[in-house]
């Protein structure tokens, strides 16, 4: 079964539908253009509240070392690295490597490095909600990471309505959801847990 990460965590009382649907990580955005951004010491302060299991994603965009010193010393369990311009060496945290999937040429050429902990494929537009195009992409390249054992993240449009059919095609280790369990304050209750039963219920 695909595990389950809910992305883009602003506020304490979110904690309590991760932790009450046990959820598997959740993901806090340093990133200053999006509107979930959140600063390391907010947070640290919202993590306190999730359970031990849960673990917890930092979602960067070519984050400079001294951002991911601090994330690192805050205490996260994985580093997720969007459009990376150089891989940082001998890092002390896993790191999850995202790629947008903007056309099925550029998909072609993704050559992921050794050493990473997990490759993340997102929508063309970050929080547009839409997904990539799952039915043209050259599922060779899903195979080859397959067969080096590099944990596969889904990400980008999923909601509960095509979650199903997401983990169907690319069998992946883990689905990741933000936009379409969003309410008018925060992550919406219900659709966090629509979004979850969809996915156990995918076994």
């Amino acid at each position: 079964m695909a595990k389950i990460k809910i992305c883009g965590i602003t506020r304490e009382s979110e904690t309590e539908v991760l932790n009450r649907m046990q959820v598997d990580y959740a993901g806090f955005v340093f990133f200053e253009r999006s509107k979930r951004n959140v600063s390391i010491e907010q947070a640290k302060e919202i993590k306190k509240h999730l359970k031990p299991s849960i673990k917890t994603v930092a979602v960067t965009v070519n984050p400079a070392l001294d951002l991911i010193d601090e994330i690192i010393e805050a205490g996260f369990d994985i580093l997720q690295i969007h459009k990376m311009q150089e891989f940082p060496e001998n890092l002390k945290i896993p790191v999850w490597v995202a790629y947008q999937v903007r056309s099925m040429e550029e998909a072609e050429e993704i050559n992921v490095p050794d050493g990473i902990s997990g490759i993340l494929l997102d929508a063309p537009e970050y929080g547009s909600g839409k997904t990539f195009s799952w039915q043209d992409f050259p599922m060779k390249k899903r195979r080859e990471w397959q067969e080096r054992r590099i944990p596969f993240i889904l990400a980008g449009g999923l909601s509960s309505e095509n979650v199903e059919e997401g983990i169907r095609l690319f069998e992946p280790d883990v689905v990741d959801v933000s936009s379409s369990v969003e309410g008018e304050h925060g992550k919406d209750y219900k659709k966090v847990e629509a979004f979850v039963r969809k996915v156990r219920e995918h076994e």
